[in-house]
């Protein structure tokens, strides 16, 4: 199906139809119960009639007055407020289908949004809170959202300013919609269009069925100017739910508008009758403090995290023993020096967990082996979830065979969209449902995957910094034969890019100033810059030729940054 750039251009809805898997596999997956004719809208009414004072959230604001920095909201108000803001948005004219983008910190009222827009049946477009202009006006452009909301100011960056001046050149944004003071933009105001007006009492908001429809659209920032928009549905969201233990607490520290945020601490509590508990601003001590308060019960985060959440709970240690589970992993791997130190901090179960913006959460080490205890095993695959390289794959993969890592299966996402690409693809158009996920892999020998490389090797704590595009900028400078970006945790900042270079002459290294230059100069953002240079004679290799990151990341945590070095 085509996509073009003109205002009238197929429905994301009429996309999502189209590939759509056959009707057998649906029908297989619903009846293994990895997809079902209910949604997590079922869930959030079921629990609010049932336990209606229950909390569904705890949201933490951490620039409000500390006696209001903590909202709880229960299932019933929730259920209130999700029913209002699908009628705040029927009011505007977003229908079935619709794409609605919103760029909002870790609040309530971006989950509720995300349900709301699902009431309607229309597609949630969610943006992360770090993307500016440029980004923004791909993502509104390429997905012809017609309503975004934003902030008025959020981290010392103007959001409802930027979307102002952009709204002009986007013919098909109708609303505008600014959560804070709206007025000096023209805006509709959030607090009083969306909190305070009672729309589910008038026309827009009579009892109408829970749709089918509705989706998930994630657009996942590439190498450069490359964006690439993954489409999911309810039903392939459910599918990435590991377990359903009732009633549990959630927690994820990343930003709340990515895939696995919303995966962890939405949706996951929903199926449960369970609670979300949200944090607008990233602090490991504040992130703990919230943990033991809300009495969490399953943590999920990158390595990055949890390597400063470690640090912070040595320095302060908290009462965290309501934690029972803590997930690590995602599209980076946990080193194995990390693995074995957090459950001895934590007081709880560790495992790890592989996962991409196509596949969800894709596989879970189950803990009861030395090798999945080591780090040697990114996890068995869920319910329903097959892996190219376990057993017969595609294209007959041997199983210790290290190949292209491909997945099929009910947490697949239905679609992906290069952005400005002509058509949509889903897997279950060529591939008989496979999806290439770019990594690389081999079978554990415990019926599970070792990731063995990742697809765009990336790194950073908030911003995920492009390395493989660092290292192709990098050697062009005079100054550089060879280099590699890694990555190293500094104690204020987290997870950070460092470049480690072979000169190309010993006698006049590069500087880090002169190369941070270099790399603005051609266009790499202030944010993706290396804030540490390490000198080397070289790389180290394996015998394919292929570069030794792990070895790079272990030597670097050696060092005092900043002191050259001749070799390794």
């Amino acid at each position: 199906m085509a996509v073009t750039e003109a205002a009238d251009r197929p429905q994301l809805a009429a996309l999502l139809d189209a590939v759509a898997p056959p009707p057998a596999v649906a029908a297989r997956y619903r009846a293994h119960g990895w997809w079902r004719t209910e949604t997590f809208l079922h869930d959030l009414y079921r629990t609010a009639a049932t336990a209606p004072t229950r909390p569904a959230i705890v949201s933490h604001r951490a620039h409000r007055p500390a006696a209001r920095r903590t909202v709880t909201v229960t299932y019933a108000q929730l259920a209130l407020y999700v029913d209002r803001f699908a009628a705040a948005l029927r009011s505007l004219g977003v229908g079935a289908g619709d794409p609605v983008a919103y760029q909002l910190p870790g609040w309530w009222e971006t989950a509720a949004l995300t349900l709301a827009c699902w009431r309607v049946g229309a597609l949630a477009v969610p943006v992360l809170p770090a993307v500016r202009a440029h980004g923004l006006e791909r993502i509104l452009r390429g997905t012809q959202a017609r309503v975004c909301v934003v902030p008025d100011e959020w981290e010392g960056f103007a959001h409802a300013e930027v979307l102002a001046e952009l709204a002009p050149r986007l013919p098909w944004l109708r609303r505008r919609v600014v959560v804070g003071d709206a007025a000096p933009t023209g805006a509709v105001d959030f607090g009083a269009y969306f909190v305070r007006t009672a729309h589910e009492r008038g026309p827009y908001g009579r009892e109408r069925p829970l749709p089918a429809g509705g989706g998930l659209l994630i657009t996942v920032m590439g190498l450069g100017d490359r964006y690439t928009a993954v489409l999911h549905t309810p039903d392939t969201l459910y599918a990435s739910i590991a377990e359903r233990r009732e009633g549990e607490v959630f927690h994820c520290p990343m930003p709340f508008t990515s895939l696995a945020s919303l995966l962890f601490t939405v949706c996951r509590p929903l199926a449960v009758g369970g609670t979300g508990v949200y944090r607008d601003v990233w602090d490991p001590g504040g992130c703990l403090d919230l943990m033991a308060e809300a009495g969490v019960n399953q943590v999920f985060a990158p390595p990055v995290y949890w390597t400063e959440l470690l640090a912070a709970q040595r320095d302060a240690p908290r009462d965290l023993g309501a934690l029972r589970l803590a997930l690590s992993g995602g599209r980076t791997g946990t080193p194995a020096e990390l693995l074995a130190e957090l459950p001895g901090v934590l007081g709880a179960e560790v495992r790890t967990v592989w996962g991409t913006p196509e596949a969800g959460m894709a596989t879970v080490a189950r803990g009861e082996t030395p090798a999945e205890r080591r780090g040697e095993s990114d996890g068995r695959p869920l319910p329903g979830l097959e892996l190219s390289v376990v057993g017969e794959g595609p294209g007959g993969v041997g199983e210790r065979a290290v190949d292209r890592l491909r997945v099929r299966g009910p947490s697949v996402a239905l679609a992906t969209w290069p952005h400005g690409a002509e058509t949509v693809t889903g897997p279950w158009e060529h591939d008989e449902g496979w999806l290439d996920t770019g990594d690389l892999g081999r079978a554990d020998g415990l019926g599970g995957v070792r990731v063995t490389r990742r697809a765009e090797e990336r790194t950073g704590g908030i911003f995920l910094v492009p390395v493989a595009e660092l290292e192709r900028e990098l050697p062009a400078h005079p100054g550089v034969a060879e280099a590699a970006v890694v990555a190293y945790t500094d104690a204020e900042y987290g997870e950070m890019p460092c470049a480690v270079v072979v000169p190309a002459t010993a006698a006049e290294p590069p500087g880090l100033v002169a190369l941070r230059e270099h790399l603005a100069g051609r266009g790499i953002a202030e944010a993706f810059l290396p804030t540490r240079l390490e000198l080397v004679g070289s790389l180290p290799r394996d015998g394919s030729g292929e570069l030794r990151r792990e070895a790079l990341r272990a030597w670097l945590a050696r060092l005092r940054p900043g002191t050259p070095r001749v070799g390794m």
